[in-house]
């Protein structure tokens, strides 16, 4: 009986963080800080640009994250720029006025998501980002998810394998 309950409850639980909500919720919460300033422990106003914190490997999947580091690497290798704006905010710099809203919230499977974005920085912008559902949570898996494959991930992985190919002895 303790059993079918403690299930029931996990089933429930999981279920929750596959609602519509929750994905709201997280992706606010991510987005949270994006744009803005924020403090550090002394109290000095710090440009989330220019924190330690890193954005990238908190809140995006393992394998998101994994390619782009591999990426970068190579870029700073090659002296090439892996993106010439912060995929964050759609932009190279932000406004004051920055913000990001979740327009909708579909296409939720056990492990995936999409969702599409209402970000204003400077100027409106739609755009959809992937989630993945990975460690408990829902983590970004893409900023540009496409259905040809031209998404981030496919962009990493070309920047990678064009790198070998050409450093092969």
């Amino acid at each position: 009986m303790v059993i079918s309950v403690l299930m029931m409850a996990l089933v429930t639980y999981a279920q929750d963080k596959h609602s519509e909500n929750y994905i709201r919720q997280r992706i606010a919460t991510i987005y949270q800080g994006v744009g803005k300033s924020t403090y550090d422990a002394d109290g000095n106003r710090v440009d989330y640009i220019h924190s330690h914190f890193n954005r990238d490997s908190a809140y995006c999947s393992q394998r998101y994250y994994a390619l782009m580091k591999q990426a970068l690497e190579i870029c700073d290798k090659t002296d090439d720029i892996l993106f010439d704006y912060d995929h964050w905010i759609c932009g190279q710099d932000f406004s004051d006025d920055w913000s990001c809203k979740v327009a909708k919230v579909y296409n939720v499977t056990d492990s995936t998501a999409l969702v599409n974005l209402n970000i204003h920085n400077f100027s409106d912008t739609e755009t959809t980002i992937a989630l993945r559902f990975e460690r408990n949570d829902w983590y970004i898996d893409d900023f540009s998810p496409t259905d040809d494959g031209e998404d981030d991930k496919a962009y990493f992985r070309r920047i990678i394998s064009d790198y070998y190919t050409k450093n092969r002895e």
